[in-house]
């Protein structure tokens, strides 16, 4: 009797013994990435390179994603993955002010919060990882000027497409786009938001392009219309065909799809971003300040703000590549 109830004691033990071992097992970490909307094409690399850091680094990773592009369903995926308790979140911020507060709550919840893409500028987030936009729409307008320096026309007029008005990436390129063409015979005569969408994107472009067929360019603040084909674009492919020597077209990002575009002359100028890169860096950096590690590549950039202020934001840049209508076939050879 006394050794039966020995052996029960000694199975009690060992049991309680293993779930309190259980409960004290370390939660494991994931760190979860916010882009801007579901099915943004514009953002697989980045998803990519998530991915790949969390495979190389040995951390969970999640893809978290509002289904359409506002700000207030971001807060609610937010919300979410604060209740969830997250060791690390990265955000695409629809836009700045609205993330703002949302960003602040998840730091003082004790979760690590960056920025990729379009940053939240005032709000506690670590670090920005991603293109420096102000350069990257300054680096457009100079290609612009580029563009038109043998042009003796006396007024070069531009329509601008632009994604989601004030998100703080399409602001800062408008801005620099603005400020590089300053002085000189280049004007913005129209801007057109198509708030990342891609079909809205075309239909802009087609709609003013038909309205207003002696327009000189177009700057696209975004590569939105060139995940389509060509096809998709008639009233563009005539007007840029019709003159090619003075109707020009520079624009950000380069996808796998503006091959297409390129082979008809349809883009001049294009500037790359390094959205896998944007990926990896913010998954590894936002490990590295988990276990107390510096974050790799950190600088402080100037960046401006809507009312003129100057501040330093604390960035990881990506950097830019331009691709060219003459170097575009070196492009997608590698």
């Amino acid at each position: 009797m006394k050794r039966l109830l020995l052996v029960t004691m000694l199975v009690v033990l060992v049991a309680g013994g293993l779930l309190f071992a259980g409960g004290a097992k370390e939660k494991e970490r994931e760190i979860a990435v916010v882009p801007q909307q579901l099915g943004n094409v514009v953002f697989l690399p980045a998803e990519e390179g998530m991915k790949a850091a969390g495979k190389d680094l040995g951390v969970k990773v999640l893809w978290e994603a509002p289904p359409k592009a506002e700000a207030q369903l971001q807060v609610e995926v937010m919300e979410g993955l604060i209740e969830r308790g997250v060791a690390g979140i990265a955000i695409s911020c629809n836009h700045p002010d609205a993330l703002q507060g949302v960003i602040n709550r998840a730091v003082a919840a004790g979760i690590v919060v960056t920025t990729f893409d379009a940053d939240s500028p005032l709000s506690d987030r670590a670090f920005f990882a991603g293109t420096n936009n102000y350069q990257a729409g300054y680096i457009s307008g100079q290609e612009m000027l580029r563009l038109y320096k043998d042009s003796n026309k006396a007024r070069i007029r531009v329509a601008l497409l632009e994604g989601i008005p004030g998100a703080f990436d399409i602001e800062s390129r408008k801005r620099g786009f603005k400020d590089a063409i300053a002085g000189s015979n280049i004007e913005v005569v129209y801007e057109g938001a198509c708030d990342d969408d891609v079909d809205k994107s075309v239909i802009i472009v087609e709609d003013y392009t038909r309205a207003n067929p002696n327009i000189d360019a177009w700057f696209m603040a975004g590569g939105w219309p060139y995940i389509v084909q060509p096809g998709a674009m008639p009233e563009y492919t005539k007007w840029k065909q019709a003159d090619p020597v003075n109707h020009k077209v520079v624009t950000l990002d380069v996808f796998p799809s503006s091959e297409a575009f390129f082979d008809l002359g349809l883009i001049d100028s294009a500037i790359d971003q390094a959205f896998y890169q944007m990926g990896y860096l913010r998954v590894k950096n936002i490990l590295n300040i988990l276990d107390g590690k510096p974050v790799e590549g950190l600088e402080d950039i100037e960046n401006e703000l809507d009312d003129g202020s100057i501040i330093m934001v604390p960035s990881i840049d990506t950097g830019t590549k331009i691709v060219l209508l003459e170097n575009y076939k070196d492009y997608f050879k590698d």
